[in-house]
């Protein structure tokens, strides 16, 4: 839910935000419910190719070398964000008491292809610094006199945890409200990303409970051998959607 006062912002940067409740999240998680109940068989599509591409990653994690499965990772972020404008397509329809049709969904997501690509190019190249500055580390170690193998223990309790965390976040801000700006306005990807940053800098303490929100609701996905991505990855979907509508002002 939003409170009454709202962030006013001059800054052609970035949109202006609205203050928001610690509670807020549960109330976005209820309107995503809401909207699966009302789009079943179009959520649990995308459900299906959700927990699909979990087990092609996860199968790929034990039977590939890891250069294959850093390479996945990136062209996940590529048709990741795809399959999500899809979900977010839904609820917008659904918010205009629109029958939800793929043909929409997809004409959206092409139209909208080159504000997404260059989002998932931004958050790729994220990753991929996170990647070089962990290999930096590793081999500052080894330099040192350890070996990576003994160094792995401390480093993975520690720096690994912190640069994970550091990263996450950023990743998180970054993605939380970039996507259905995009939609919803036909933003470039820089000025989502900086909104993004903005709103959830701004809403520290509902994001925080979002975030651990999503951290929960993914493992419980994993905890049912990717089954419940079915279910869940369409509910986070809508429910961003919702996230976005109560946060960024339109």
């Amino acid at each position: 839910m939003k409170t009454a006062d709202s962030v006013k912002n001059d800054s052609p940067i970035y949109a202006a935000c609205h203050s928001l409740t610690s509670r807020a999240p549960f109330g976005w998680l209820k309107k995503g419910w809401q909207d699966f109940r009302r789009a079943p068989w179009h959520s649990l599509v995308y459900g299906v190719i959700f927990a699909a591409i979990g087990w092609l990653l996860v199968s790929l994690a034990w039977t590939s070398e890891s250069y294959l499965l850093v390479a996945l990772f990136i062209c996940l972020l590529v048709v990741g964000p795809a399959l999500a404008f899809g979900l977010y397509d839904i609820s917008h329809q659904l918010e205009k008491n629109h029958e939800p049709s793929f043909r929409h969904e997809r004409s959206k997501a092409f139209l909208e292809m080159g504000h997404e690509l260059m989002l998932a190019l931004l958050l790729s190249l994220m990753f991929m610094f996170l990647l070089i500055l962990v290999s930096i580390v590793m081999n500052v170690v080894t330099i040192s006199g350890q070996s990576a193998a003994s160094a792995a223990v401390p480093l993975s309790n520690t720096g690994f945890l912190v640069v994970a965390v550091i990263f996450g976040g950023l990743l998180f801000g970054a993605s939380s409200f970039a996507l259905p700006m995009i939609l919803d306005r036909d933003a470039d990807a820089m000025t989502a990303i900086t909104t993004s940053f903005h709103a959830v800098w701004r809403n520290k303490s509902a994001l925080a409970l979002w975030a651990l929100l999503i951290l929960a609701l993914t493992a419980i996905g994993f905890a049912t051998a990717l089954i419940g991505f079915v279910l869940i990855a369409p509910v986070l979907g809508y429910a961003t959607w919702h996230a976005y509508r109560e946060t960024i002002i339109t």
